[in-house]
């Protein structure tokens, strides 16, 4: 594929406004992350600024008092890195806990010769729900492949 193609969108304005967007909020990332303690680094991450005021989303109501605690120090490290702000308003952004997260389904593919057999299977079943689920299943998963 030739770069020509290509060129008119990386030109477009629309592109350059995002990106300026992109570098400005990695901006304000690496400017709050450097004025945080190390062991809050990770907990913790800038949502946006809006005037004068530094929009922060943590984890926790817990880690929320901990960070409210070190606001005012805060933002005169902020103010002394350069970004002007007078206050932080704090926002909790609660995350599923690992046993939470929904896992992703495994691949439950069959083979066409495991959906024969399947269905050969169904058909000498006498009436029953077995012989149902069989067949439900067999149509089932033959409709999903040809999507």
């Amino acid at each position: 594929m030739r770069d020509n193609t290509f060129r008119p969108l990386l030109s477009s304005p629309e592109l350059a406004r995002l990106q300026r967007l992109a570098a400005a909020q990695r901006q304000l990332e690496s400017l709050w992350q450097a004025a945080v303690p190390a062991e809050l680094a990770g907990l913790s991450s800038v949502v946006s600024l809006e005037g004068d005021c530094l929009q922060v989303a943590t984890r926790s109501p817990a880690l929320l008092a901990k960070f409210k605690q070190m606001e005012a120090r805060l933002v005169v490290q902020l103010n002394d890195a350069g970004m002007k702000i007078n206050a932080i308003r704090w926002r909790v952004q609660v995350e599923l806990l690992p046993h939470q997260q929904k896992k992703a389904k495994p691949n439950l593919a069959l083979s066409e010769a495991a959906l024969c057999a399947l269905d050969e299977a169904a058909r000498t079943f006498p009436p029953s729900p077995l012989r149902d689920a069989l067949a439900a299943m067999v149509a089932k998963r033959r409709n999903s492949s040809l999507k």
